[in-house]
């Protein structure tokens, strides 16, 4: 099902939920960027990383799916994206589920990096998701 958030029309209520998230969490986002190779990204955000080395902000690539779990989809398109992504200036690829608890990528971090979740980079990931649920249901 479709679901529409801050005038956008979304392929599904997930997506609207996740634009809402990003809204709250003061990240810059975009639906629907190119595609890279066999995988079509649903977002490209863009959040700050105070570290001295990172240049100000770290920029994803998401596949937003409808799953609780991650664990068995380590063969989706976007995880073989880490570290960077050929062809754009996205730091890497993620997948984000159906909540907070179900969100992966690998980055380059200062000198160093690796794997990532939602709550590495927002303390308050599970209030923002509480509110951007209330903010994309249907009145």
């Amino acid at each position: 099902m479709s679901s529409k958030y801050n005038g956008i029309q979304f392929g599904t209520d997930l997506e609207a939920i996740w634009a809402a998230f990003f809204d709250l969490a003061g990240w810059e986002w975009r639906s629907n960027p190119a595609a890279i190779e066999d995988w079509k990204p649903d977002f490209k955000v863009t959040f700050k990383c105070e570290h001295s080395e990172c240049g100000g902000s770290h920029t994803l690539l998401v596949s937003v799916l409808p799953v609780k779990s991650l664990n068995n989809l380590e063969a989706h398109p976007a995880l073989s994206h880490v570290y960077g992504v050929s062809g754009s200036d996205a730091d890497g690829g993620a997948l984000f589920g159906s909540s907070p608890l179900a969100t992966k990528w690998v980055i380059a971090h200062g000198s160093g990096g690796g794997s990532e979740s939602i709550y590495d980079r927002v303390e308050n990931a599970d209030e923002l998701w509480a509110r951007a649920v209330v903010v994309t249901t249907p009145n």
